[in-house]
């Protein structure tokens, strides 16, 4: 294979590896019978293949897919905000409940941890009894949680609203994904990612500019900054409902459908001609909470599930990758008011919420760029290799993170304790922030290819080791900044980015062989299919 992707050598079906490009070539893999986009992507043969199921939602109308997408990526901004929604203010919120502010920040661990729990949980559910619940009971507990966090009257029980808020936050982690692999194809996924991360971005970015305000204001103060939250999650709630309906359930599937077995043979189709039926449902029919879909996968092995990921290079990659690299951004977020409150610049809390337009102007910037160019890179790379689509070929995007990541935290460390103009940090902030959008795009679309059956098992072992390295480091975040200052501090920061990201050169091009000799048994089949990862001799 061209740019250093080892050929595979020993499996019949590699997963992720599909016929993208039909090349008018006498070596190229033909599907004549395969099915291809419209417009401007006629010559993209479609991966997944959709059936000719009614109820597929990759044959949904555009608009249906689009209106639950970006309903979802609604809520996922809100769900950004909740996290960093008291960031400008750890200080004030210190004072008023009589504790430390690195006691205060740690509180923002306890919703967290409850994150990464109930992630665990969520996902086997999802998969068991189908999307659509799961996402409605978590916009509904949000809803009501903002409210009681917003008239907690002791620290107690401010804790634990934003512990529940922690479990209603995690469907729109770790299920979003999965929802755009059931709802687009291939070469859409990358630009879908890269909005839901920046919905989630902006979200994060947005809540210290806004909030500064809010917290420092004598009229309103910090509880209005849930009051507005519950507004906006109202409505999201509303959109959930009317605009969200289960995308689970087609048993019929095959994930080898659109792919390869080896290259120069024929791509494998799903022969559904003579399979009968059953109409679309209506919209009425849509809107009930639940769409009675039971998994026939036994719920024992639902719940155990995504532990065995584990064992996959490519979840091990992510981990690191994409799951270290986020604990870094939201670190940076929650010690804001410290890294800018401090001389040399002695901020207030509205100003440290202005700190973050930087980001967020970047964020916005990383939006049009990395999706597309994620994208760009797969079909690029499939005409390159006689239209054979390799998921690798998104990894191609993390030279830019490595260079904005490791440049930031390098650079802001110098120039802090330089004394430079606030500028030059601010400015480093938002090229760390543009590089967490651009790897993470191309990872996430990278997982979705791969483990495109399992997204949601994937993902919730991802955000749950995530979350659970992001509670340990917000319970002495702040203290560490301020013990070692931001010289030492950043300059660790900057190595630990550069190991995470330099982890994409061994799944890249060495492709490490796993297998599991597990022959016997439906979850065996399982695990021996989704965890034997691309190989070389």
């Amino acid at each position: 294979m061209p740019l250093g992707i080892l050929e595979d050598r020993h499996l019949d079906y590699v997963p992720g590896t599909a016929l993208l490009e039909e090349l008018k070539t006498e070596n190229a893999v033909h599907a004549p019978n395969a099915k291809r986009g419209t417009g401007r992507s006629s010559h993209i043969v479609l991966v997944p293949q959709p059936s000719d199921d009614p109820r597929d939602p990759l044959n949904w109308p555009v608009y249906k897919r689009e209106l639950l997408f970006w309903s979802i990526c609604y809520i996922a901004g809100l769900v950004g905000e909740i996290g960093p929604l008291l960031a400008p203010g750890y200080v004030l919120l210190g004072q008023e409940w009589h504790v430390s502010t690195n006691t205060a920040v740690a509180s923002n661990g306890d919703l967290i941890i409850a994150l990464s729990c109930i992630m665990m949980l969520q996902a086997p559910i999802a998969v068991k009894f189908g999307r659509r619940p799961v996402f409605l009971v978590s916009a509904l507990i949000l809803f009501v949680c903002s409210i009681w966090s917003a008239v907690s009257q002791d620290l107690p029980s401010f804790i634990a609203s934003r512990v529940f808020q922690g479990f209603g936050m995690a469907s729109f982690e770790a299920l979003v994904t999965a929802t755009i692999g059931d709802i687009y194809f291939v070469h859409q996924r990358g630009f879908r990612v890269a909005i839901w991360g920046f919905s989630i971005g902006i979200g994060i970015s947005i809540a210290p500019i806004a909030n500064g305000y809010v917290i420092e204001s004598t009229v309103l103060g910090w509880r209005w900054c849930f009051w507005l939250i519950t507004i906006f999650l109202g409505i999201a709630l509303i959109t959930v409902f009317i605009f969200v309906p289960e995308t689970s359930g087609l048993e019929e599937y095959d994930e080898k459908v659109g792919g390869i077995e080896k290259a120069g043979q024929e791509v494998m189709q799903l022969d559904d001609t003579s399979q009968d039926y059953l109409p679309a449902k209506t919209y009425v029919e849509e809107l009930k909470p639940w769409s009675g879909y039971v998994s026939p996968v036994g719920i024992f092995e639902v719940f155990f599930r995504p532990f065995p990921f584990i064992l996959s290079p490519v979840i091990r990659f992510s981990i690191f990758s994409y799951g270290l690299t986020t604990c870094w951004i939201v670190i940076l977020s929650a010690v804001s008011s410290v890294v800018f409150g401090s001389p040399p610049y002695n901020f207030t809390a509205s100003q440290v919420g202005l700190v973050s337009i930087g980001p967020l102007v970047a964020g916005i910037l990383t939006t049009f760029i990395a999706g597309p160019l994620t994208d760009y890179f797969a079909t690029w790379f499939a005409k390159r290799n006689k239209g054979i689509y390799e998921p690798e070929s998104r990894l191609y995007v993390m030279i830019l993170m490595l260079v904005l990541q490791v440049a930031g935290f390098a650079f802001w460390a110098l120039m802090q304790n330089k004394g430079v103009h606030w500028m030059g940090p601010v400015v480093m902030y938002s090229m760390i922030n543009a590089g967490q959008g651009i790897g993470s795009t191309a990872i996430v679309t990278y997982v979705i290819d791969v483990h495109a059956k399992h997204a949601p098992e994937c993902f919730a072992l991802i955000n749950f080791i995530k979350n659970l390295i992001l509670y340990g480091f917000s319970q002495f975040a702040v203290s560490w900044v301020i013990n070692m200052g931001i010289l030492h501090t950043f300059g660790i920061l900057a190595g630990l980015a550069a190991f995470c990201i330099l982890t994409a050169i061994p799944i890249y091009n060495l492709n490490v062989k796993f297998e599991l000799s597990l022959i016997h048994g439906d979850f065996g089949d399982v695990l021996r299919y989704h965890f034997v990862i691309r190989s070389a001799v």
